[in-house]
């Protein structure tokens, strides 16, 4: 009885070790870099879920224009009371005779089967079907590379507010130090109110912005994870450093040349334009005949005078053929539809030449914004440092009784402001480096 007991003791002891172990597993954060953030993304993101399901779609698509082409057979059967039976009137010597035609009861089993042999609108509906999964494919291209452009841009944010953050409650603590010391000093006489209350007031506007990082950072981490593919209450963790992807950026060369046919739009309009001219290709092949083969194959059974005769012998009759349908005029619909192609074709020229241009006014801007944030980072960075010692400086002469708290929280207030540029600015750059990359085609 012991050991049964004590049996169940360690039992109940290890269930509650497996739960805790896998409720530990479920409350830890899972942990990406910037790169691992976009491959999970492009494995789980749902507009890109969606676009691989249209591709798939697409591709069914083939297998039933292709299906149009292969030997359609089918079969059939009935069974027919004459309720009344045909008759017709015969002359013989001069005197008009009834005759009936048919049984009272039949029935027939057929067989048919048809094969297409030639018709150019099939051949070229079954060309435009693969261009177009063709076209999806692109597609999918395309949402990938928004899906990491977006998930990048998310990814930059939440560090960057992350960095804002810690930051900020850096400079709480040591506000919130400096003012410790001077309401001792206020308690001692050799200070005034309103010293302690500018920092008060400083430490309180502080500490509200703090408040609003912490808020913008939760966002900035559920935009993040719905562009992941996560359920966005699933806590993560953002392994990769704001300075270290800063640093491996700086190291990177984008190349200056502008190849069109890297841009997946271009790409996609050019596989449009094909599209397009198949498009009408195949109106003007429906003007040649189309031929077809036959087969048909029937057993006829009949009952002279009762149902129950039915099936007792069988009739049996084959035919077997050609069909050719030649067009003759169909009221100029297929010249009305080609025209329709040829102004479509000549739209998409339109907008081939149109995205061109787009595209090198993209490249123009983003480089321009990409030069000018690169070469900002390194004055908003130097302006931050300069903030940085004034504050030091002024703190130094604040504590030594020699400055006053309105040119403390003045230095404080310009550090802020100071290292929010500086943020911002590096921000702005690695949002500049994605549109650039994007505008060059170098993002697959």
């Amino acid at each position: 009885m012991t050991d049964m007991k004590n049996k169940i003791n360690m039992l109940l002891l290890f269930l509650f070790f497996l739960v805790q172990t896998t409720k530990a597993q479920q409350e830890t954060p899972k942990s990406f870099t910037l790169k691992e953030a976009v491959e999970f993304a492009k494995k789980n993101n749902y507009a890109l879920l969606n676009s691989r399901l249209d591709m798939l779609s697409s591709q069914k698509k083939v297998n039933e224009i292709l299906a149009i082409g292969l030997p359609q057979i089918n079969g059939s059967a009935n069974i027919i009371d004459n309720l009344q039976i045909n008759s017709n009137v015969i002359v013989f010597n001069g005197q008009p005779s009834i005759i009936k035609f048919g049984t009272p009861y039949s029935s027939n089993i057929t067989l048919s089967a048809n094969q297409l042999l030639f018709d150019g609108t099939f051949f070229l509906g079954l060309k435009a079907s693969k261009e177009f999964v063709n076209l999806s494919k692109l597609n999918i291209n395309r949402t990938e590379i928004e899906t990491e452009v977006a998930v990048s841009k998310a990814y930059y944010l939440s560090l960057l507010l992350d960095v804002n953050e810690k930051l900020m409650s850096k400079n709480i603590e040591t506000l919130e130090k400096s003012k410790n010391e001077l309401e001792q000093i206020f308690k001692t006489g050799f200070s005034e109110k309103i010293d302690v209350d500018r920092l008060t007031l400083q430490l309180s506007n502080l500490q509200l912005q703090r408040d609003k990082i912490l808020d913008q950072k939760l966002l900035a981490q559920m935009i993040l994870k719905l562009q992941m593919g996560l359920n966005v209450n699933e806590p993560i963790e953002l392994s990769d450093k704001l300075d270290d992807l800063f640093l491996k950026s700086a190291m990177e060369t984008i190349s200056n040349k502008v190849a069109l046919e890297n841009r997946i739009e271009y790409q996609m309009l050019q596989q449009q334009l094909t599209l397009n001219h198949l498009d009408k290709r195949r109106y003007k092949v429906g003007y040649l005949p189309s031929l077809s083969a036959f087969f048909t194959h029937q057993q006829n059974t009949f009952g002279a005078n009762k149902l129950g005769d039915l099936y007792q012998k069988f009739y049996p009759g084959t035919a077997v053929g050609l069909s050719l349908i030649v067009p003759i005029f169909d009221g100029l619909r297929k010249n009305a539809l080609m025209q329709q192609s040829s102004i479509s074709i000549m739209r998409t020229e339109n907008d081939i030449r149109n995205t061109s241009n787009l595209i090198e006014q993209q490249v123009f801007q983003s480089r321009t914004n990409y030069l000018r944030t690169k070469q900002q980072i390194d004055i908003q960075k130097r302006n931050m440092e300069l903030a940085q010692q004034i504050y030091n400086r002024t703190e130094i002469k604040f504590k030594n009784g020699v400055g006053s708290s309105l040119e403390l929280t003045t230095s404080q207030t310009d550090l802020e402001t100071a290292r929010t540029n500086y943020l911002t600015t590096v921000y702005d750059y690695f949002v500049a480096e994605l549109d650039l990359k994007k505008s060059m085609g170098s993002i697959k």
